[in-house]
């Protein structure tokens, strides 16, 4: 199958390197630098432009948000009827739109997140979350024909809402990191192991692209809402309040099954 991978960032490097070893892998960025980079690592053809292109079967758009419904509908201008188009971004309520338009023109379109990031070492330990775009069946069955992670059907708010509360998580972690930044000496002599785990996972997150961080927020209308309720506790600094409002966490996690994970790893 010839497959198109427009995006050569990290998560467009990632699948890049997974299809070129199934399939005919051509790779389109507008840092063309970036593609030919790519092309000495992997068994992939660099393009350099979005024209030619209706011999492709399908299309994987690995694009910042903002730029995904203009890639989709310039894909769907030229790719042929019966042709995939699938894209990965974190946020769908401003994608989705010129997702289902591509119907009109008899492309396929597939819209899925993968919930994790390019360090991962085994596709098939991954899961993505698949979000309507025609046909959640079919849609699914396609990608399950691509790629071996596991596929999670959500609906299109369920899916924005949680990824606005990973937009908050980013926003913590850098802001603690930000607002702390002059204190790391004595915040590292003094580390607990709550402070160590946590300042773990927030330097993890400088990995990812601020660019990237910041559009997880700035695009996801349900961000405000949860930003709202967060600094509402905040502000209370209530601890029996906060902790008496703690219910589903309850029973999906157990605070003496967390804190023996903390020790142990």
């Amino acid at each position: 199958m010839e497959i198109l991978v427009v995006g050569s960032g990290a998560m467009g490097s990632l699948f890049s390197r997974y299809l070129s070893e199934r399939h005919e892998v051509s790779v389109y960025d507008v840092d063309r630098s970036r593609v030919e980079h790519l092309r000495e690592k992997l068994n992939v053809k660099p393009l350099s432009e979005l024209e030619d292109i209706s011999s492709f079967d399908a299309a994987l758009v690995c694009v910042p948000i903002s730029k995904v419904p203009s890639v989709v509908e310039a894909l769907g201008r030229k790719m042929r009827s019966g042709s995939v188009v699938m894209e990965v971004s974190s946020v769908k309520s401003p994608v989705i739109e010129s997702m289902r338009r591509l119907g009109m023109r008899g492309i396929s379109g597939i819209s899925f997140h993968p919930l994790f990031g390019p360090g991962l070492r085994e596709l098939s330990s991954g899961k993505a979350a698949v979000i309507e775009v025609r046909d959640l069946e079919e849609e699914m069955s396609y990608l399950s024909s691509l790629f071996p992670f596991e596929l999670i059907p959500m609906g299109l708010e369920e899916h924005d809402r949680a990824m606005a509360w990973l937009g908050l998580i980013h926003l913590i972690t850098n802001a603690f990191l930000s607002s702390s930044d002059s204190y790391s000496e004595e915040l590292s002599k003094a580390s607990t192991t709550t402070i160590s785990w946590f300042l773990k996972v927030a330097i993890a997150t400088l990995t990812q692209d601020e660019s990237l961080s910041q559009e997880l927020i700035s695009n996801n209308p349900y961000f405000e809402d949860c930003l709202r309720d967060f600094i509402a506790d905040l502000r209370s600094r209530d601890f029996r309040r906060i902790r008496g409002r703690i219910g589903r966490w309850l029973e999906r996690i157990k605070p003496e099954d967390a804190y023996e994970l903390l020790y142990s790893i």
